[in-house]
């Protein structure tokens, strides 16, 4: 049982060494608009509806 559960943790940590040298450091900066029906646009950082989306958000902010 114990060799059992010593693998378990072993598993885990492997597991989450691995997620966290290859995963993605911090989130991608994107803006979501969805609408009623379900379909949503999705704007990446650097494109022109992402700059123009923010730069409305940081006016209406106040920033």
């Amino acid at each position: 049982m114990r060799r059992l559960i010593r693998l378990v943790l072993l598993a885990a940590l492997a597991v989450w060494a691995w997620r966290y040298a290859v995963g993605v450091r911090r989130p991608a900066e994107r803006a979501t608009v969805a609408f009623p029906d379900g379909s949503a646009i999705v704007l990446e950082r650097g494109s022109p509806g992402f700059e123009r989306l923010a730069a409305e958000a940081r006016s209406a902010l106040g920033r």
